[in-house]
């Protein structure tokens, strides 16, 4: 059960949780069919045929006294326990009275009492208590029992030093169910035990119950033992003093018996309630007796009397232990859960997502085998929410780091790729390291302006950063607009490659088809722009294809995403033979491969100043540089 000082939101969850718990467990075992009836515990009802046929309540005491002889005279029963008070005087006078006081003190019912405990409420103290119940093992024990503040009772004159009594005071959770009761209240110097245990102390003829601190194992609780010779019976109690109650009802199926009191009255011999305990409570809607239960919304609050007895007689029924140690389980349980989800986060976060569900699921399922198997109540709700935060947790936390890394991919290739593209990287749901340096085969350009560097010296520095804004801006955008992505600037040239980051698999075609391109930018610039300013801009395009490490590359305190190696190097050679060779676009070997045989024109093998060897190269196009 919650603990007094969980939030009202975990309190319920926790509260319908172990409804659940209970009512899984009832359909487990009985379904949709009735449930048998139980075989020692009986309800007499006072319910609404009986008032119907006898009269409105309070019956004359007489009739009540009728009831009482019968039963135990009549049908023979071995006990009877009344949850019924009479505390106010009769209004047929003495002779009524008299009537239900020899009833009483010839068949010994016990007799009920119902205590207050709440200071808030108006304080009662109606009526004779009479005697209670001695209770061995409790010196120098913290109080654990009920502290009454008030009491209604019956009268006096009903009493008898023989009597037994019991309490009727149910335990109303935040949610107004009756799930627990206090098997003893204290009020001044006397204890006084349920109604049912007061039964079974009559049954076995014993005026004394003993408080167990012993534990049998780490599941086990204190308990409150019958102290009799010819019985072991024992219930067990929790923390705070209450004992859960063995509720075996399920949805309008109840397992007691429950015969109209009106048929006792007319002594119905078609009932045998030989050898049987019964109870005596009301169903009757004017009575307004009924409680909710964990399995019935409206439950005669006398069958919550009838749960615990039953489980008392019955040496194979259990009552749900909450373990004494529970607090300390639990905190091994959470501590062991944590130390999983740690192992799992530290491999891998994908790891966690798998691990919490299956933890989950083996603590739900092994809570509710302890309570339907081994009869164990623990809370379920402290490793439910330790699982469900950290998956909270890192999901958040993972949806968070992605965002930032989206953020920090779509930053750094916006720089090099057009936006569309940038953003598909970003939003990329593969489990893939764009950034991760790799090797690939790739198509690579440099594109150099021919004869800026010495036409600059003669410029205003403004003309020259206005000229190469303008070229760079036409010639970056073409290079995107072909798939491409732009390495770096380089002065008076561009550097750009295709196939990373998104594969492309006609990366050869797309840095061509973006060459041509190129040239047709810069005869448009030409012709708009800069023949009014007497120049004529040319450029010189080198192009070469294979395997290549890509990534982003650098050194702590500066990197960048580009490309390296060998066939890096032959582009660049291929590009500075542009105008020695008089061709606009030159493509080296491995990019002439690919491209149809009548695209190119094979240049033969040439060396350069870069390499310390030759290497075949093709022109593309009949562009020439003047």
């Amino acid at each position: 059960m919650p603990s007094k000082w969980h939030p009202a939101v975990l309190t319920h969850l926790e509260l319908f949780a172990y409804d659940s718990r209970m009512a899984l467990t009832a359909y487990i075992t009985h379904g949709d069919t009735p449930v048998a009836l139980n075989s020692q515990v009986v309800v007499i009802d006072i319910d609404n045929p009986s008032l119907d046929k006898i009269g409105r309540w309070p019956w004359p005491r007489d009739t009540f006294a009728t009831l009482v002889q019968r039963l135990r005279q009549d049908y023979q029963v071995d006990g009877i326990g009344l949850d019924v008070l009479f505390a106010d005087e009769t209004c047929q006078g003495e002779t009524d009275n008299i009537a239900l006081q020899q009833a009483l003190q010839a068949n010994l019912p016990v007799m009920a009492v119902s205590f207050q405990s709440q200071l808030t409420e108006t304080l009662l103290r109606d009526g004779q208590l009479g005697a209670g119940v001695a209770l061995e093992g409790i010196a120098n024990v913290e109080p654990w029992w009920g502290q009454a503040t008030g009491y209604v009772a019956n009268l006096a004159q009903f009493l008898t030093p023989d009597v037994y009594t019991g309490h009727i005071s149910p335990q109303r959770d935040v949610d107004g169910k009756v799930r627990r009761l206090k098997p003893i209240y204290q009020w001044e110097n006397a204890y006084y035990d349920t109604l049912a245990l007061a039964i079974v102390r009559q049954r076995f003829q014993t005026k004394t119950l003993a408080w167990e601190q012993d534990l049998a194992h780490w599941f086990d609780s204190q308990r409150l033992r019958v102290q009799a010779s010819d019985t072991q019976l024992s219930i067990p109690v929790n923390r705070a003093g209450e004992v859960l109650i063995p509720y075996t009802q399920y949805k309008d199926y109840s397992p007691y018996a429950r015969i109209s009191a009106y048929k006792i009255l007319q002594q119905d011999p078609d009932i045998d309630l030989w050898g049987k305990f019964v109870l005596i409570g009301s169903s009757a809607t004017a009575q307004m007796d009924i409680v909710a239960s964990p399995l019935n919304p409206a439950l005669p609050g006398v069958e919550v009397h009838a749960s615990m007895l039953a489980a008392m007689l019955n040496p194979d029924a259990h009552f749900k232990v909450e373990p004494y140690h529970a607090p300390l389980l639990q905190t091994l349980l959470i501590t062991l859960i944590a130390s999983l989800l740690l192992w799992a986060r530290q491999r891998s976060a994908w790891l966690v997502l798998v691990v919490g569900p299956l933890l989950l699921v083996a603590w739900l399922g092994g809570n509710v085998a302890l309570w339907s198997q081994w009869h164990i109540a623990l809370a379920i709700l402290p490793p439910v929410l330790l699982i469900v935060m950290v998956l909270s947790y890192l999901l958040i936390s993972d949806l968070l780091d992605i965002q930032a890394r989206h953020q920090h991919v779509r930053r750094l290739f916006s720089y090099y790729l057009p936006e569309p593209v940038a953003q598909r990287l970003a939003s990329e749901q593969r489990n893939h390291d764009w950034l991760k340096a790799e090797r690939r085969e790739m198509t690579v350009m440099f594109a150099d302006i021919q004869g800026f560097t010495t036409l600059a010296d003669s410029m205003e520095p403004e003309a020259v950063a206005a000229i190469t804004w303008e070229l760079f801006s036409g010639l970056t955008g073409v290079i995107h607009a072909h798939g491409g992505t732009v390495d770096k600037y380089m002065g008076d040239a561009v550097m750009a490659f295709w196939g990373a980051p998104l594969p492309d698999q006609t990366h050869a075609e797309h840095a061509v088809d973006a060459a041509h391109a190129m040239q047709a930018a810069i005869e448009n610039m030409n012709t708009k722009i800069f023949n009014a300013k007497n120049l004529h801009i040319q450029l010189g395009i080198g192009i070469n294809t294979g395997i290549m490490v890509v990534g982003n590359l650098g050194s702590s305190q500066r990197h960048t995403y580009t490309v390296m190696g060998s066939e890096v190097n032959k582009a660049s050679a291929i590009q500075q033979l542009t105008r020695e060779q008089g061709y606009a676009i030159l493509v080296g070997e491995n990019t002439a491969a690919q491209l149809p045989q009548s695209a190119t024109i094979d240049l033969g093998l040439i060396g350069s100043k870069k390499l310390p060897y030759k290497i075949r190269v093709f022109a593309v196009g009949s562009a020439k540089l003047h």
